[in-house]
């Protein structure tokens, strides 16, 4: 799949594109969109994506929805292998506008596996337009997650979140970004919450256990990740992963690794 079959026209175009990716070193996107929606899967190794709102990371037996036309920067963390369908945009309004993280089952993941290889302009007739079909029902029905870490709007805010994102290990208290964002400390926290719906404790936890996902991807050791994401105590941070993830940052790490 080259990069100019996701802003193909729908009109003369099959509804569903596919590509497969399988790369052994680090992937990095810088900022683009596409004319087609996108479903992003990722069968072995983790993904970041970036759009202006939010900051997603896919792992292994996820997928992420990305409408059309929001730009988006995406790198890999090490070995990464998936697929990628381009939806054209007439079929795009079924779905949400905003991007969101699905779960995967057994008969979407064949699906999608096959459409990534065979879903083109070239081989697209009566089988694949049916298969198509039968993986769309099955997206639209998959179970959605919120795991995204949503950035704030205004400048002052935003102004905070990025520069933890740069450093996640930073140990300022809620105080000191009360002052960095030039607010009191009681209108930081109301208004961090009001434009990212979490609280900035929570948030600022879900920041460093994506960026433990994605160093544990690259395959650094659970001792070191802990550390340099701010924590202490490797058993409070294997707390707070299994409690973010559902798995133990070893298992994560084993995961991530696996084909």
């Amino acid at each position: 799949m080259t990069p100019a079959a996701a802003d193909r026209p729908d009109a003369g175009t099959p509804w569903l594109l596919g590509g497969h990716m399988k790369q052994n070193t680090r992937r990095i996107a810088q900022r683009h969109a596409h004319a087609r929606g996108q479903i992003f899967g990722i069968e072995r190794g983790v993904m970041a994506i970036r759009t202006e709102h939010a900051y997603w990371l896919i792992g292994p037996g996820q997928c992420l929805w990305l409408p059309p036309h929001i730009p988006h920067e995406a790198r890999s963390h090490g070995a990464v292998a998936g697929w990628s369908l381009y939806v054209s945009a007439t079929k795009c309004s079924e779905l949400p506008d905003k991007p969101f993280l699905a779960g995967r089952t057994r008969l979407l993941t064949a699906l999608a596996d096959r459409l990534s290889h065979d879903a083109d302009e070239t081989r697209w007739d009566a089988p694949i337009s049916r298969l198509a079909e039968c993986f769309w029902h099955e997206f639209l029905t998959a179970p959605r997650v919120s795991v995204s870490l949503p950035f704030p709007k205004s400048e002052k805010l935003y102004r905070v979140a990025n520069t933890l994102s740069h450093n996640p290990a930073d140990l300022r208290d809620q105080k000191d970004w009360a002052e960095l964002a030039a607010m009191s400390l009681r209108s930081f926290v109301r208004h961090f919450t009001l434009e990212t719906g979490l609280p900035f404790s929570v948030w600022r936890q879900r920041l460093r256990i994506l960026n433990a996902q994605e160093k544990l991807a690259r395959g650094e050791s659970v001792a070191t990740v802990a550390l340099d994401v701010g924590y202490e105590s490797l058993g409070a941070f294997a707390t707070a992963f299994h409690k973010n993830t559902g798995y133990r940052p070893s298992d994560y790490a084993r995961l991530c690794r696996t084909p």
